[in-house]
């Protein structure tokens, strides 16, 4: 405080007294501040320490202000405090973590809890400390007070005042804060402070409380203690002064100098001379100045300076010469002369850049401009510092070494001649010589000094640094950009060398020598240099070094410069600078004969002054790296037996006319296609060095594309090797485009077996090269594809139970069963037209693969049917139709002759059946054919039976009404052929055998039927139609039946039937044409009867079965002749009764009496027996008492006056053969026994004779 200083007398005139110019602050009231008696009790009671102790308002305003903008936010701590642990923790879980092992793992873990949880209560230590201290003062000045607040202010203020003593706050007087609060918060710690005026948040709010009164304290101190130390200084300096002050002694001559003229002669010139004005110069003088400089420098460098060769001089003017160094694109310099003497100082007044930088504008090097424009003019600090280090270290004049020049004459060190070159006027550059004669060369050469060689080096040389630096700005850039973490820049400034590493990769890990020899319990060697073995692997190093690399000159330029140097020998020695280009291979590179730090050629690679890239050698060299590592990979694939190679699928060498191309060599190897073509492009990228492998067909198809980036990746990994991922990636596109054909064609490929992974290996069936299609007639066999090294090939496979070998003997797996390849070649050269043309052995066209297929399919159900006839060891045969001929197929399909048909011998497939008549009517080969196999789909067996026995109806007959019953079942009778179709293909045996045990009751009908027909006795029995389940016959002219077999009841059905209608002549009508009525067949009564016998025929054993046909069919024909007279008889009031098949009984009602005859069909078939029907002959006759009470006929008068009239058709047989007479009279004259035949006429007489005895009249 200025107060503090100030020295005041105890007493109460020690308010204004003192000599203190600036007086005490006092406070904003009127009252003086408070002297305590005695002295300041902070002190002593020394009377030198008395002061009048200070108001809060006056400390208030010593104090510097502490604004809120002055505060640190704790959240920018708390938001870096999260970020950090959030970092840490994702880098722990995504890096550290996944290569460790388990036991590793807690110990990372475990520091990075540590390290977060110190953070975190340092963070909280800050944060309890800050609300500790930083808390709202209690006290409230009276000047700023407001209300009671102001009272309650002054009353502290008065009470804490009471002793003079001021409590400054400090971090650690947390209840005993007595500084008054400026401020009032609305939202303590992240709200605005607003003050206590309530001004708003407009105004600038200073912070009090605690921490910020003790920070403005803090400056406070801070503040006085500078300006304590500038008293010091400052007094310390005015205390040299003084001492080094002297009276002036009395001067006389300058006394009197002054007195007289008025002014001081003898002053120094450097003093008197700015301020004597000179004369100005005019147009004139300056002209004449320049030309005469313009011809001086010409003197200069005709006659007395050496002008290096390499110099070419543009042109003199201006008092300036105009020079070019370094060829076209070099620098440009301005010389000039201090003076006119021959020895006068070379001055450097200019330069310039020539070269051009491809990165900068037009007036910067590297800029394109119309017509040349101007290269790189320095200006400022830059330009001022190159001419001061020519002008004051270069060109200043040295002092010439002959004795050093002879020596190097006598060491035979070459001098180069030198030429003067001199700018034409339109621009071109001519060497001029001069004309001299020198008669005796080393006599009149003379040594001399060459600054304007000086000059050129030193030119040259930073112009060359100049374009060294920029080619390192460039290499930087890069290795920011396009290049990141694949360049590595070095420059050495000191041996001007820079040094570009690319296709940068970090060294694997290698486990320390010493570990290994520990492990073992050696001493580990010392280790070498570490440094090589952290620095990272490289692909090739461009060395671009500034040195002498310039071209020597010729033997023609030698001489002429000799010439035209007149004799000087330089002290200097013109240096051949260039930026040279070195070449290296890095461990990366190596390669088809390139070994590590082998220099490759680096003609192509030369630093362009008109066009500085470096982008451009890097790109041009690791270019031609990269398209030679490809051929040396491409070589290395296509030599390698793995690779998948064919004549249309030649692979091929593409180079890139795109410099921006990452692939300036690329390897493209045709995929196989049918849709469109892709290839897969291999090459080494220019910028990294890695493998680039790209699919351009993976267009949509995400996961070929995934397929390619993995396979790069793993290859340039170093896990597997690019021979193998190619042919990798060539199988799975192949496998692709086969899963899209397939497809295509409606069916569902699978990859895999349900096998274990080491079943499908044994087996290779792997799921990469190895495509599955379920084949449709059975779950165990599948149709596969497979891609082998030498293109497709296709199998049919069979999947079998094993039992599981774990010792338990239960439960089964499946296991790989039969495999039957399935040859390409041979369907092809079965076919006609060849099929589709295909470009490479991975490709299939979709007719072939459907033929495959549907072959498959059709072996797979000659499979099946085969292995049902050896579970039933049923031997057979395969019968393949002939190529030509009448059984040749007539399908054009390459298939149609390779599915054979199954053949059988009749007896052999019917040996077990029921009916072992059934085997007799069969031919003794049974065909077993497989239908719907050009379909593709669930197959169907057809058995073909051909009968023995030919059927004996009309071709018309048979056309019209045979007709098959069953869909599953037809018949042919022109060929008397029968066909079975199986729908399942897996019991078609057994369904057959089914099927033929119940068509064989009909067959052997109808087998009778044609045997019988070539009896005499039956040759009137012909087969009207055959439905292999209805036999429909004639059995006599008119009159049909039709046999039914019914297999839900094994029985037959007999239906009866005649012609629709029959012809008579017309009765008691003028009209002679014949009428047409309906006839009935007369067995339809006995039907029922009929249908019980014949089944009851069928179901006898085999051995007392005898003839069927000839039981049933005599039993048909011989009771016709009765049921023929039945319709006769209603008519003469006679009733029939059927008691039995050959048994009937005929009732008539006459007079309230009732007659009855029996007539019995004998068991021979051959006669009737008429009888009397109440009383019944013979052994086996009862009387059925169904009739009611009958009364007996005379039947002893009858039958003799019957047999009588027929008398003359009795007859003896003849041969001496006994027979049954046609009419025979029985049982003493009350039976009669006539031959069927006679039964019409014999019962028409019988009952005339009855009618007479019983009283009958006739109509």
């Amino acid at each position: 405080m200025a107060s503090s200083s100030a020295g005041l007398e105890p007493g109460p005139s020690s308010s204004t007294g003192g000599v203190n110019a600036n007086p005490p602050i006092q406070a904003s009231s009127s009252t003086t501040p408070a002297v305590i008696k005695g002295g300041n009790p902070q002190l002593s009671d020394e009377p030198w320490f008395a002061y009048p102790t200070p108001t809060p308002e006056q400390i208030e305003d010593e104090l510097p202000p502490y604004f809120e903008g002055e505060n640190i936010p704790l959240g920018l701590l708390l938001d870096r405090l999260v970020r950090k642990g959030y970092g840490d923790l994702r880098y722990l879980l995504a890096e550290v973590l996944p290569p460790l092992s388990a036991k590793q793992k807690p110990k990372h873990v475990i520091n990075y809890a540590t390290t977060t949880r110190q953070a975190l209560l340092k963070y909280l230590a800050v944060l309890r400390w800050k609300n500790a201290v930083d808390i709202p003062s209690t006290y409230h000045p009276s000047s700023s007070s407001i209300g009671t607040t102001g009272q309650q202010g002054n009353n502290n203020s008065n009470n804490n005042n009471q002793n003079g003593i001021t409590n400054f706050p400090t971090p650690h007087s947390n209840g005993d804060d007595t500084s008054p609060p400026s401020i009032l918060s609305n939202n303590k710690g992240k709200g605005k402070a607003y003050s206590a005026g309530g001004e708003g948040p407009g105004e600038e709010t200073i912070v009090k409380g605690k921490v910020s009164d003790s920070r403005r304290l803090a400056q406070f101190m801070e503040h006085q203690n500078k300006q304590h130390d500038d008293a010091v200084i400052h007094l310390k300096h005015v205390t040299k002064l003084v001492e080094s002050l002297r009276e002036r002694n009395p001067d006389l001559l300058t006394a009197l100098s002054l007195l007289t003229t008025g002014t001081y002669q003898h002053l120094p010139t450097n003093i008197t001379e700015p301020f004597i004005p000179k004369p100005p110069l005019t147009n004139s003088f300056i002209l004449s100045l320049l030309k005469r400089l313009n011809r001086h420098i010409k003197y200069r460098l005709r006659c007395v300076d050496y002008l290096p060769p390499d110099l070419v001089v543009e042109g003199i003017s201006d008092g300036q010469v105009y020079l070019r160094g370094g060829g076209e694109n070099g620098w440009k310099a301005r010389m000039t002369i201090v003076g006119f003497g021959e020895d006068s100082k070379w001055w450097l007044t200019g330069v310039e850049w020539c070269w051009r930088n491809t990165r900068k504008g037009v007036y910067d090097p590297g800029g394109v401009s119309e017509g040349g424009g101007e290269g790189k003019k320095f200006v400022g600090e830059e330009r001022q510092s190159i001419l001061d280090l020519a002008n004051l270290e270069i060109l200043p004049p040295r002092e010439v070494d002959i004795q050093r020049s002879n020596q190097q004459e006598e060491k035979g060190i070459e001098i180069e001649p030198q030429t003067v070159n001199i700018a034409a006027p339109d621009g071109s550059t001519i060497t001029k010589s001069m004309d001299v004669e020198i008669e005796d060369e080393k006599m009149k050469r003379r040594v001399v000094d060459a600054p304007l060689v000086r000059m050129y080096n030193f030119l040259q040389h930073l112009s060359l640094s100049y374009q060294l630096e920029i080619l390192f700005s460039q290499a930087m850039t890069l290795s920011q950009g396009k290049w990141r973490d694949q360049l590595r820049v070095e420059i050495d400034r000191e041996n001007k060398t820079l040094k570009v590493k690319y296709w940068l990769r970090p060294r694997p890990a290698v486990i320390p020598q010493q570990q290994q020899q520990a492990a073992v319990g050696k001493r580990p060697a010392p280790t070498a240099n570490l440094n090589a073995a952290r620095t990272p692997l490289v692909g090739g190093v461009l060395s671009i070094t500034l040195g002498e690399n310039g071209p020597r000159p010729t033997e023609t330029d030698s001489i002429l410069g000799d010439v035209s140097s007149g004799g000087l020998i330089p002290n200097e020695r013109i240096l051949r600078l260039q930026l040279g280009v070195k070449w290296e291979v890095g461990e990366l590179g190596v390669g088809g004969g390139l070994k590590v730090g082998d220099v490759m050629d680096a003609t192509a690679l030369n630093v362009d002054p008109a066009s500085l890239d470096m982008e451009n050698l890097l790109m041009s060299s690791a270019r031609a790296h990269a398209a030679h590592l490809t051929r040396v990979q491409a070589s290395s694939l296509i030599s390698s037996p793995k690779f998948i190679l064919s004549l249309l699928n030649s692979p091929s060498l593409q180079e890139s006319e795109d410099r921006t191309s990452s692939r300036p060599l690329t390897l493209r190897i045709p995929l196989p296609s049918r849709q469109r073509i892709s290839s897969l492009l291999i090459g080494v990228s220019a910028y990294n060095g890695y493998i680039e492998i790209e699919d351009d067909g993976n267009i949509g198809n995400e996961a070929r594309a995934n397929r390619v980036e993995l396979a790069t990746k793993s290859i340039n990994d170093g896990k597997t090797r690019l021979v193998d991922d190619i042919g990798r990636l060539s199988v799975a596109v192949v496998m692709e485009n086969l899963e899209d054909q397939m497809r295509q064609l409606g069916w569902k490929p699978i990859r895999r077996l349900a096998l274990r992974s080491q079943d499908l290996a044994k087996v290779q069936l792997h799921p990469a090269t190895t495509i599955l299609i379920p084949l449709p007639l059975t779950s165990s066999h599948y149709f596969v594809t497979k891609v082998t090294q030498g293109g497709l090939a296709f199998e049919l496979l069979k999947t079998i139970k094993v039992p599981i070998e774990n010792g338990l003997g239960v439960g089964t797996k499946a296991a790989v069963g039969d495999r039957i390849p399935l040859d390409l070649e041979k369907l092809k050269a079965r076919r006609q037209d060849k099929g589709e043309m295909t470009g490479s052995p991975f490709e299939i066209g979709n007719k072939d693969l459907r033929e495959l297929y549907i072959l498959s399919n059709a072996l797979v159900a000659q499979t099946l049917i085969e292995q049902q006839l050896k579970e039933r060891n049923i031997p057979f045969t395969a019968q393949y139709p002939p190529t030509s001929g009448p059984g040749a197929p007539r399908s054009s399909s390459a298939l149609a002759g390779m599915v054979p048909t199954i053949c059988v011998d009749v007896r052999d497939l019917l040996r077990d059946g029921k009916t072992g008549a059934a085997a007799d009517v069969a031919m003794p080969k049974v065909g077993m054919q497989i239908e719907d196999w050009w379909k593709g789909g669930r197959c169907e067996v057809t058995t073909i039976v051909q009968l023995r026995q030919q059927s004996s109806m009309s071709q018309t007959s048979a056309s019209t009404t045979s007709q098959p019953h069953s869909e599953d079942i037809s018949f042919d009778p022109a060929s008397s052929i029968v066909k079975f179709r199986a729908k399942d293909i897996e019991r078609c045996v057994p369904a057959f055998l089914e099927q033929w045990e119940r068509l064989s009751k009909v067959i052997v009908v109808a087998g009778e039927v044609n045997r019988l027909n070539k009896l005499a006795e039956f040759r009137d029995i012909k087969m009207l139609s055959f439905d292999l389940r209805t036999a429909t016959l004639s059995y006599s002219k008119g009159y049909n039946a039709s046999i039914t077999y019914i297999p839900t009841d094994d029985s037959y059905q007999v239906i009866l039937s005649t012609d629709h209608t029959s012809t008579s002549p017309a009765i008691g009508t003028d009209s002679p044409s014949p009428v047409q009525k309906e006839r009935h067949n007369p067995h339809e009564k006995v039907s029922q009867l009929l249908s019980a016998r014949l089944t009851e025929l069928a179901s006898e054993p085999l051995e007392s079965r005898g003839s069927i046909g000839k039981k049933f069919f005599g039993l048909l024909k011989n009771t016709l002749p009765f049921f023929e007279q039945v319709e006769k008889l209603e008519k003469r009031n006679w009733n029939l009764l059927i008691m039995d098949l050959r048994n009937w009984r005929i009732v008539r009602d006459h007079e309230s009496r009732r007659y009855a005859l029996d007539i019995i069909l004998i068991p021979s078939l051959t006669h009737y027996l008429i009888q009397s029907s109440s009383k019944p002959r013979g052994p086996d006759q009862r009387i059925v008492d169904i009739t009611g009470k009958l009364n007996e006929l005379p039947l002893t008068k009858i039958i003799p006056k019957v047999f009588d009239n027929f008398k003359e058709q009795q007859h003896t047989p003849s041969g001496g053969r006994r027979e049954i007479p046609p009419l025979m009279k029985l049982d003493k004259n009350k039976s009669l026994l006539c031959k069927v035949d006679l039964i019409e006429s014999v019962l028409e007489g019988f009952l005339d004779e009855v009618d007479l005895v019983i009283g009958v009249k006739k109509d």
